[in-house]
């Protein structure tokens, strides 16, 4: 169930249904007052409240126009913003504005005024008997917070439009998952090697079903499940790997015949989902440095500050341990084995395509090393020294008998600005 409301709330049109149907309630509702109270206490209410019948169908229907006018150019807004991220920035990074609570909360803003002005106005002849109604007042003070979001939509797009901005709220992002696995850390065991589960009398393997990416993993609903049922899960893959029908999945440990499933707990896509996959939240911010440096884009500054984000996330994962993640219940026995993550596996993934295309760009390079160094220094003695091997990687392609003397002095200050970080 969790993971279905999750992948409900990651669809665009999730919130704006839910504001659209709220406002045909409100239409509904004033509807309803209209036609049997309005009247009756007609004397207790503010006259700027009422309005005749004919005036209350010219301010709705102008309503509704201007509202359909401003839903249509928000749109269009979604769609130019959309079109400069995948060709400026990242593909990955479409979904995040998609999913902005600002973007979709002015869709739904302004489909559901829309949706109450035309309720209003179709029902508007039931309340011919009556002379005053209200309807109108409450269209109108719609409008004004619909004019009121109007603005600070067009603020929150051409803020979000900016780089700067753009990649701030992707480490944000990506600080928030670091934080969820660090709490899940906490809370159960992380080793190199599986715990070997207590003895069980049944072993079964569970094949998938698709084909696609382990999106999430509800932990909490599947460790009480395993605890209840007296069994052992085994995940054969981690969050946001890619799994191709009829892999096993994952194995069931028990002592007795069970034909349960576990989709409930696991969800499966075509798409990876940044927000518990660490692997691919830290991915966008790299494709934007990579597309930075590209010839088409020619932006160093920007991959630059890329970087930095990027090793700062890193040097933040160092609270993570490299192994298997085991749930265990209350009793300490395991319950759940799921591959954590390889600090290795981070570190290479974020930063092999940006050495790969800017071997060539000492600014890049130095910037390289500048998050090596943030990354180590935050870093145990146990992974300095692969921190330390990958600056290696980094100054491997690049011809230093051919470089610029202040190049090659830069360069070299950096280097042993990492040797002594080194401990």
């Amino acid at each position: 169930m969790k993971s279905f409301l999750i992948n409900l709330k990651d669809r665009i049109w999730f919130v704006p249904s839910l504001y659209s149907v709220s406002s045909l309630i409100l239409a509904i509702m004033t509807i309803t007052f209209d036609y049997y109270m309005a009247a009756s206490i007609e004397g207790y209410l503010p006259s700027f409240m009422m309005t005749r019948i004919d005036l209350a169908q010219i301010v709705l229907s102008t309503i509704a126009g201007s509202l359909l006018t401003m839903t249509t150019f928000t749109f269009s807004t979604v769609m130019v913003v959309l079109t400069t991220y995948s060709s400026q920035f990242s593909p990955r990074a479409l979904k995040h504005f998609v999913n902005d609570k600002t973007t979709v909360r002015g869709l739904g803003i302004f489909m559901g005024g829309f949706i109450y002005c035309i309720t209003a106005l179709l029902f508007m002849r039931q309340s011919l008997n009556q002379q005053f109604v209200t309807a109108s007042f409450f269209g109108v003070v719609y409008a004004v917070v619909c004019l009121a979001f109007f603005a600070y939509f067009i603020h929150h797009v051409a803020t979000s439009i900016q780089i700067s901005s753009l990649v701030g709220r992707l480490e944000k992002d990506s600080l928030k998952v670091l934080n969820f696995y660090k709490d899940l850390q906490k809370e159960n065991v992380v080793q190199e090697t599986k715990l070997v589960p207590p003895l069980y009398k049944l072993k079964e393997e569970v094949c998938s079903k698709q084909s696609g990416f382990l999106q999430f993993v509800d932990f909490k609903g599947i460790l009480e499940h395993c605890e209840e049922k007296d069994i052992h899960i085994d995940i054969n893959i981690g969050i946001g790997k890619f799994i191709r029908e009829g892999q096993p999945l994952y194995t069931i440990y028990s002592n007795k015949k069970t034909n349960e499933g576990l989709t409930e707990f696991l969800s499966l896509g075509s798409a990876r989902m940044g927000k518990y996959d660490l692997e691919f939240s830290i991915q966008r911010i790299s494709e934007i440095a990579v597309k930075a440096v590209s010839p088409s884009i020619n932006d160093p500054n920007t991959a630059r500050d890329c970087i930095r984000y990027l090793g700062v996330l890193l040097g933040e994962t160092a609270e993570l341990n490299d192994g298997v993640l085991t749930l265990t219940d209350q009793d300490g026995n395991p319950r759940v084995t799921i591959p954590f993550f390889m600090f290795d596996r981070l570190l290479y993934k974020a930063f092999y395509q940006i050495v790969h295309y800017a071997n060539q760009d000492i600014s890049v390079i130095l910037a390289l090393l500048d998050a090596m160094i943030i990354i180590q220094k935050e870093m145990p003695e146990n992974r300095q020294e692969t921190v330390f091997s990958f600056h290696r990687y980094i100054l491997q392609n690049i011809d230093k008998e051919n470089m610029q003397e202040w190049d090659l002095k830069f360069l070299n200050e950096k280097v042993d600005e990492l040797h002594a970080t080194l401990r």
